[in-house]
């Protein structure tokens, strides 16, 4: 029982001394002053300043009791002393001047900082500010400022502030002259028609290599256009020939040539010039023994003749293996005798 009674004598000892702490905190902590008694002391603390000798540590105190200002709104702002940060040491109670000059600099400091401050809080009440910023508001919302210059409008203002900078010699920030005016639109249909010269330019040449390579060596070789070989040795002598000059695809063509022409002689093809590369292909048996041959033959120059496949002279060396091969293979009896697609 008398252990209860002295837990609860201690904690009611606790809570006395935090109730007295808070009370203190209370009380040490000042009050917010309006904005009115702040301006008040500002001009109170201005005359101890200007009195002889200046009233230096009564000035100091009075602005260090007002820590926390009350704007008209409800809001509390902590505010610091203007006489902070201001060396006022040197100037004792009885207004023995201990630093001379230093000490007349650092009063006139104080003084100024107070100046500023109350005519500070004199142009706030004039200030205004809801009709400040309707007025940017209308401002910002005009069409100057939401609509936005195009590039050509942007190079061409820019080529006007140019020119006159450097002809007309006009002051920074003053409005564009005729001068300038007349130059930046020279100078950029001048930009306008280079930028569309270059782009023909480029789209040309990109025409000129896709159609070099569809029409291929037409134009090196006229003369072979018109008149093809027509014995397997007259075509591969003219694809040696297009391999030497580095026109593989020519040479590619030549070597399908001389494939067909071999055939032909042979009998193992038909002489029928309507059909198709695939459909002369369809024609062979699956089990025939020049199926894989012929259908690599025909695969590679579709690739090259239409473009899948860019020659070089490897692929040109690989092509006539593969008709070496065809070739050997048509000579044996065997296929001589049966005739592909009869």
């Amino acid at each position: 029982m008398s252990r209860r009674i002295g837990d609860a004598l201690w904690l009611a000892l606790w809570l006395f001394g935090i109730w007295v702490a808070s009370a203190r905190a209370q009380e040490a902590t000042p009050q917010p002053v309006s904005l009115t008694a702040y301006r008040q002391a500002l001009e109170k603390a201005y005359g101890l300043l200007q009195k002889e000798p200046p009233a230096v540590e009564e000035a100091q105190r009075l602005l260090a009791a007002m820590p926390y200002v009350s704007l008209e709104n409800g809001e509390v702002l902590a505010v610091l002393s203007p006489l902070d940060n201001i060396n006022l040491d040197s100037v004792d109670l009885d207004g023995a001047d201990l630093d001379g000059v230093e000490t007349s600099v650092d009063v006139e400091i104080a003084r100024q900082r107070l100046r500023l401050l109350i005519a500070q809080l004199d142009a706030a009440g004039s200030d205004r500010p809801a009709e400040r910023l309707a007025v940017l508001e209308r401002i910002l919302s005009s069409p100057a400022f939401q609509q936005r210059l195009s590039w050509r409008e942007l190079l061409q203002r820019w080529l006007v502030e140019l020119f006159e900078q450097l002809f007309a010699r006009s002051p920074a920030g003053a409005a564009p002259g005729p001068l300038g005016q007349a130059a930046a639109q020279v100078a950029g249909w001048v930009v306008v028609a280079l930028a569309g010269a270059v782009l023909l330019f480029l789209l040309a040449r990109w025409l000129q290599t896709v159609l070099r390579a569809f029409v291929g060596d037409v134009g090196r070789a006229p003369q072979e256009a018109d008149v093809l070989p027509t014995t397997p040795r007259q075509a591969q002598q003219a694809a040696v020939r297009s391999a030497e000059r580095g026109a593989y695809r020519s040479a590619v063509r030549y070597l399908y040539l001389a494939a067909l022409l071999t055939l032909q002689e042979r009998r193992l093809i038909p002489r029928d010039p309507s059909l198709t590369n695939r459909e002369l292909l369809t024609r062979v048996p699956v089990r025939h023994p020049l199926r894989t041959p012929l259908g690599e033959v025909v695969t590679v120059f579709e690739e090259v003749w239409y473009g899948v496949r860019e020659p070089d002279l490897a692929t040109f060396r690989r092509y006539q293996q593969i008709l070496h091969e065809l070739e050997r293979l048509a000579q044996t009896d065997d296929i001589e005798r049966k005739e592909i697609g009869s």
